[in-house]
């Protein structure tokens, strides 16, 4: 189950959310609290992480970024991987059995917007529902977090049609290991806060470079850090917040042109502050993959990405 850190960033997220909802004036006050308990239902778990201390990111310079999206309103990030699927972060997607307390997957009335660089502009990007059951289905939640294990924060959104034009961002493999060592930087990007005292959510895209850490402050910083699944980055005043989980962390090999997704935003405690970096799941997890393939649908999707 999530620890009360976790949860205490993801209401934030969707909160604003809400306050969003009613700025914009798609819905009144009324509306927009009814419609986050009713529709958004157990997903105040869900969106933590934002861009803090980051700069605004250029029209297409990451196309493979995704918006996960609710009534029109971004609450999650992810990044196109294949042409119909979009990685994201567990918690971003799924809600609690009421009875058990368990993480279900929960897509109902999500929508997702790829390669789009300012939300407002509905010129740039291609906007998708998600598969019906004759494709599989919407949704595949890494099966060790269904089972409670919140390390494995990891699920894969199928998309109703393939986006067209787009080349999905390439995943770690034992040739780019080194992108890894701690102590080098890494770009993570989102529509996160970017405010902790306001929660000014921006509506362009940006990005920030952030330190990779060492598993030993890693664990420091977390006791519920698990190496070898997790990994985490950031310094004082540079982080991933709220509304950034889900999104990517990556890496550019020295004289490429081409980006490697290392991590998936997961949680933090605060954003940029003093001993408490932003947790990431690790894609170079060889044990987050191998489990992965536990359920018949992860098995698929681990296939299909060559895992």
């Amino acid at each position: 189950m999530m620890t009360g850190v976790h949860q205490s960033r993801k209401r934030i997220g969707l909160a604003l959310a809400g306050v969003a909802l009613v700025a914009s004036g798609l819905v009144g006050t009324t509306a927009a609290t009814a419609r986050a308990d009713d529709d958004f239902g157990d997903r105040e778990e869900r969106a933590s992480s934002r861009i803090i201390g980051g700069t605004a990111v250029p029209n297409d310079a990451y196309p493979f970024m995704a918006s996960l999206q609710f009534a029109g309103e971004a609450f999650c990030g992810g990044s196109l991987v294949a042409p119909r699927v979009v990685m994201t972060a567990a918690h971003c997607v799924t809600g609690a059995d009421p009875l058990s307390g368990l993480p279900v997957p929960d897509v109902d009335g999500v929508t997702v917007t790829v390669g789009r660089t300012v939300l407002s502009d509905g010129s740039q990007g291609q906007d998708r529902g998600l598969a019906g059951a004759d494709a599989g289905g919407p949704v595949v939640v890494h099966p060790r977090y269904l089972q409670g294990d919140e390390a494995y924060d990891l699920a894969f959104v199928t998309l109703d049609r393939p986006v067209s034009g787009i080349v999905p961002v390439k995943l770690p493999t034992k040739g780019t290991d080194a992108l890894l060592r701690p102590g080098q930087s890494a770009t993570v990007i989102g529509w996160g806060n970017t405010d902790t005292a306001l929660g000014n959510f921006p509506d362009r895209l940006r990005q920030v470079q952030v330190p990779m850490l060492a598993t030993e402050e890693c664990e420091l910083s977390y006791d519920s850090f698990r190496p070898g699944v997790n990994m985490c980055a950031g310094v004082v005043g540079k982080d991933s917040c709220q509304g950034d989980s889900g999104g990517p962390l990556f890496r550019r090999p020295p004289a490429r042109d081409t980006a490697y997704q290392i991590g998936v935003v997961s949680y933090g405690d605060g954003c940029g502050e003093q001993g408490a970096p932003g947790v990431y799941v690790s894609l170079s997890s060889a044990d987050l993959w191998d489990t992965l393939a536990e359920s018949p649908e992860g098995k698929a999707i681990a296939k299909s990405l060559r895992r």
